[in-house]
């Protein structure tokens, strides 16, 4: 983003919607959004802290979230933490991510690999297109990982 459409990011911390407070609608803050309630619509704010008995149900779109709660929707974001009992069920579009032990992300993780250059055996760069494949769906913490589902019959296959 650039220009007018930017969010300004000067990190302070001047909307709460507090435990208990339902917010029904789109909101849009300028500078930092704490949710500790429920939010039911899109959240658009400078940086946002979901609490961790917090729920948005919506997408987001921030520079900065750390969420520590519920959110059924899409996050855009340059900079992502989930804490270890946040739950995210959508799409996610971030450059940095830190996924805690015992969070969820059940959706696509989009880190802007599209734009990576991979080099060549010639020494020169060319762009590396990405590939369609199984989306593994895991919990943090887990010893290991399957993208395939299980066969139903026996173990599932690796």
């Amino acid at each position: 983003m650039s220009g007018k459409d930017e969010i300004p990011h000067d990190g302070k911390l001047n909307t709460i919607i507090g435990k208990g407070s339902v917010f029904l609608g789109n909101i849009e803050v300028t500078g930092g959004l704490r949710i500790d309630g429920k939010v039911e619509g899109n959240v658009k704010a400078d940086s946002i802290f979901v609490g961790r008995e917090a729920e948005v149900v919506g997408d987001v779109m921030t520079h900065n979230a750390i969420i520590g709660g519920k959110i059924w929707g899409n996050v855009t974001t340059s900079s992502l933490e989930l804490q270890s009992k946040a739950e995210l069920y959508g799409d996610l579009v971030t450059k940095n991510l830190i996924i805690s032990e015992g969070s969820i992300l059940q959706g696509h993780c989009d880190m802007g690999f599209k734009d990576r250059i991979r080099p060549s055996s010639g020494g020169t760069g060319q762009k590396e297109k990405p590939q369609s494949a199984p989306m593994p769906v895991a919990v943090a913490g887990t010893e290991e990982l399957k993208t395939e589902p299980p066969t139903g019959k026996g173990k599932p296959s690796k």
